[in-house]
């Protein structure tokens, strides 16, 4: 659990390559700040069930022991794999009373691996939401931390590193991921207070834990408009981008505009809760219309620079590009689509959609591609045909999903222009009240 393993290393190069391979773009910042040479103990948001340890886990040298809910130890198989994995469990109220002795055992043994200088990771929520909405945090990680400098006279120098998780959709394919590291907080800080009152220290270093972590991610701390807050920043967020710079990064450049759009439109709403109320009633306005078309916003937003001659612009890429999109196609389409068709009806639980679709590819898709390679060279008798399509297999798949993408909006691009001269009008309606509704919302935060 404490050395560095060879084994732990591959798998997570693996998986750092099954990551790229289904989001659109992973983005990591603050690395610089991740300590060297000290104990440290990550606290990360928790929104998306086991892909939040992976984007952690891939996106720093770190090979950390993970602290993880108990029940997912349950079975053997899954209790030897996890153990392997560098995962330990931690017993909730939920896993029974009698099982709650059990953490003061799995304490010491995380106390032994900061003394040794290494790291864990937890998320200080211990459960996870499946919204931008950090739940409220527990008390295990400043008990921890504290504990185990209290015990080695805090002279361990630990530190916790916040970590900020964000991704565009929680189970969409072809997401955008973005990690946040943050300056990380010296437990020593706490020394004082701790030598006073061990439980004020707690909380006070659980609530600085907590405030630490929200500037990293996206926060909307509103839970009775906390739909409409995600349809303001969708429709306003590239509109404020464009007047104010945050970040060479066009990914970040987003992401941090609509956090502190996020962030003035709750000021807003806060100081003027009447005219808050009217923009959420316009803003409903707008969707209910967009509805009404059977489009989405995305659409609306296109509709705005599609014309004939960028149509016919796509229509001959979309051409020249089709060999490739079927040689992705035929390859990736069995091991990607049937899969999620059976977790879709299977998985009640949509916040860990994600996780199972992406276990089932990390073995799926190499069993797949080894049988089509394999039926490649009974076809042909090459090797030099078969073993370059098996390894170029996983990026042509990759390739094929972003020119299905490209289709899908030549092929709605074309029913715009086909479509009738009454609902043309109607698409033309409704991407100016858009272009109103985005300049409104950002008219509302400058007041």
């Amino acid at each position: 659990m404490k050395n560095w393993s060879l084994g732990y290393e591959i798998i997570r190069t693996y998986v750092r390559f099954a990551l790229w391979l289904t989001h659109k773009r992973i983005v990591v910042t603050g690395q610089h700040l991740i300590p060297k040479g000290k104990p440290i103990i990550f606290a990360a948001n928790h929104q998306n069930a086991l892909m939040d340890p992976l984007a952690v886990a891939c996106t720093n040298p770190n090979q950390s022991v993970w602290l993880a809910r108990a029940d997912l130890f349950k079975s053997k198989i899954a209790r030897f794999l996890l153990t392997y994995l560098k995962m330990v469990p931690v017993y909730r109220i939920r896993d029974g009373k009698d099982n709650l002795s059990n953490n003061e055992q799995i304490f010491q043994q995380v106390t032994h691996i900061l003394e040794e200088q290494l790291s864990i990771a937890l998320f200080p929520e211990a459960a996870h939401s499946g919204r931008r909405q950090m739940l409220p945090h527990r008390k295990a990680i400043p008990r921890i931390a504290l504990e185990s400098e209290a015990k080695n006279h805090f002279d361990l120098n630990l530190q916790i590193v916040p970590v900020g998780i964000y991704y565009t959709h929680y189970w969409k394919f072809n997401r955008l991921l973005i990690v946040v590291y943050g300056e990380p907080i010296a437990v020593d800080n706490y020394r004082d207070e701790y030598a006073e009152n061990p439980q004020k220290a707690m909380l006070s270093f659980r609530d600085e834990i907590y405030d630490r972590i929200a500037p990293l991610t996206l926060q909307i701390n509103s839970e009775k408009h906390y739909q409409e807050y995600e349809n303001l920043r969708q429709v306003a967020g590239y509109t404020y981008s464009k007047s104010h710079f945050f970040s060479k990064n066009k990914y970040l450049q987003m992401f941090y505009a609509d956090k502190e759009l996020i962030h003035l439109l709750e000021i807003f709403e806060a100081g003027y809760p009447d005219e808050f109320a009217i923009l959420i009633e316009k803003l409903n306005e707008y969707f209910n219309a967009v509805k009404g078309v059977n489009a989405s916003d995305d659409r609306i937003e296109r509709i705005s620079i599609v014309s004939w001659i960028n149509f016919w612009g796509s229509l001959v890429a979309a051409i020249l590009s089709m060999p490739i999109f079927v040689l992705g196609f035929i390859f990736n389409a069995v091991p990607f689509y049937f899969p999620r068709k059976i977790l879709r009806r299977k998985v009640k639980n949509i916040t860990f959609l994600s996780t199972f679709n992406f276990g089932a590819g990390l073995v799926i898709f190499p069993l797949f591609y080894l049988i089509e390679a394999a039926l490649l060279l009974a076809l042909t008798h090459s090797w030099i045909i078969s073993i370059p399509a098996f390894i170029l297999m996983p990026f042509a798949g990759k390739f094929a999903w972003q020119l299905r993408q490209f289709y899908q909006n030549t092929f709605q691009d074309l029913t715009f222009l086909l479509a009738n001269k009454a609902l043309r009008t109607k698409y033309k309606q409704l991407v100016n009240q858009r272009s109103e509704l985005a300049n409104l919302i950002i008219a509302k935060i400058k007041t």
